[in-house]
């Protein structure tokens, strides 16, 4: 579907969503927060005498673009009844993948007509299932008004932001489709640094890491089978307490290609299964055994 097709689909299908008054604003955003490629930004001045402005971001969820999630960015303020607030630019900024969303703010004295002025801004970052101001990156915006000198001064803090991991398999998770791994790149490579709360392992030199969950969200396994045509198949496995879903993935170019199907035609993916940390055996609650050939799975010996 082309994208201004696309487009006008999402936007009919929010409007069923939105209380009256609301208005779309700077739609569709490309990647913010590292999530969906599409997305709308809304704006709904609240009703008098309370005044205020709050502002929301509606994007699709990860691999289920039937229902959209909601995410709260901005809930009218006190001081929002004696100012006028005027958004004045939005948009994406930061590494792909672990996209900001940049809001560029206008306040204004409402009385007396012409009266003090200040431009501010608020840069957002996807937390979970909800979004956090990052304050040392707002104080650099502190009375810009030009997105294109927003952009400037964000830029070398967005080159210092991605942690560093090595290997192979860690590179690999980094940049699996949200559908996949529902969360940004930037949330996937600080839980492979030893030290974060919800790191498990990373063995680099094995390709195989581990992590936890947290507030009901799903921890991750993964395991790096080589191929013996070059390039590898990525195993990962989102995991609940009582349940788990495990896919294969192979790069595609720039992109990524589910091959579950090609490479195991029997399997499920809520298998109860455990992925290797050493050796290439895929073992089963079940007593079933996959064994990796170099080129696919075989079952092996119980």
């Amino acid at each position: 579907m082309p994208a201004a097709a696309a487009a006008a689909v999402d936007e009919a299908a929010l409007r069923t969503l939105l209380p009256a008054g609301a208005q779309l604003l700077h739609g569709p955003l490309l990647l913010p927060f590292g999530a969906h490629e599409r997305g709308w930004l809304l704006a709904l001045r609240t009703a008098e005498p309370a005044g205020g402005v709050a502002v929301w971001y509606l994007m699709p969820r990860p691999g289920d673009a039937a229902h959209w999630r909601l995410l709260r960015l901005r809930d009218p303020e006190p001081a929002d009844a004696f100012f006028d607030i005027e958004l004045r630019a939005a948009f994406a900024a930061g590494p792909a993948g672990a996209r900001d969303l940049v809001l560029l703010e206008r306040y204004t004295r409402a009385a007396p007509a012409g009266g003090e002025r200040h431009d501010t801004a608020r840069v957002l970052r996807r937390d979970g299932d909800g979004v956090r101001a990052v304050p040392e990156l707002q104080a650099l915006l502190d009375g810009v008004a030009d997105a294109a000198e927003a952009r400037r001064r964000l830029a070398p803090a967005y080159e210092r932001l991605l942690p560093k991991v090595t290997g192979e398999l860690a590179a690999a998770f980094a940049s699996l489709p949200v559908e996949v791994v529902d969360l940004t790149r930037l949330e996937r490579l600080q839980r492979l640094q030893p030290g974060h709360p919800l790191y498990e392992v990373y063995d680099a030199a094995n390709g195989y890491l581990a992590l936890r969950g947290d507030g009901g969200r799903p921890g991750y396994v993964a395991a790096l089978f080589r191929h013996a045509e070059g390039g590898a198949v990525v195993a990962v496995q989102q995991r609940w307490p009582e349940a788990q879903r495990t896919r294969f993935l192979r790069r595609d170019g720039d992109s990524w290609s589910e091959v579950t199907a090609t490479l195991l035609p029997a399997w499920r993916e809520d298998d109860d299964c455990t992925l290797p940390r050493r050796g290439r055996t895929i073992a089963c609650a079940d007593g079933r055994r996959w064994a990796w050939t170099g080129t696919g799975f075989q079952p092996a010996a119980r």
